[in-house]
């Protein structure tokens, strides 16, 4: 995997501790610049289909030569679908994300933080995706629980999200 690296020009300002304009993504996965919602659903599409990572883990909005930090609040990628194909063994899991790309659940990074939102992770398990609420529910629609464990089964696994407390 490439990973694009912030211009000298941006690094230097940063570096003097001047104010840059600050692109910000909140938890919800809304668009902002300088505390100002973005509302252009296109400059939207494109921040969401550009985001990226640098080496050292600062989330950037990369196109080409043009790279620039951003503020990521949670998570830089949002599932916003899930569709289930096969079934037991054979099931896969494909995800539609923000970034208007489909990719295959890898199962084994499925789980729960804050206690109760659905996390995994995507582009080769290097980027942290959250699950918008309607693709959360048809997951969790397969939700099980024991007298300790809450969990999942989906391709043909039990993914222990939570244990419960005693």
């Amino acid at each position: 995997m490439q990973f694009p690296e912030i211009p000298d020009e941006i690094k230097k300002l940063l570096a003097q501790g001047e104010k840059i304009d600050e692109i910000r993504l909140d938890a919800e996965g809304n668009w902002f610049h300088n505390g100002q919602p973005f509302t252009n659903q296109r400059i939207i599409d494109f921040f969401n289909k550009s985001i990226n990572i640098t080496k050292d883990g600062t989330y950037v909005i990369h196109y080409a030569q043009f790279t620039y930090p951003i503020v990521v609040e949670d998570a830089p990628i949002f599932v916003t679908g899930v569709r289930f194909k096969g079934f037991a063994d054979f099931e896969t899991v494909i995800l539609t994300l923000s970034t208007g790309q489909e990719e295959e659940l890898d199962v084994s990074t499925l789980h729960v933080r804050k206690g109760k939102e659905l996390y995994c992770y995507v582009r080769n398990n290097t980027m942290l995706a959250k699950f918008k609420r309607s693709a959360s529910f048809t997951i969790l629609d397969r939700l099980e629980e024991t007298d300790d464990i809450f969990y999942l089964t989906i391709a043909g696994k039990k993914i222990v999200l939570e244990e419960k407390l005693s």
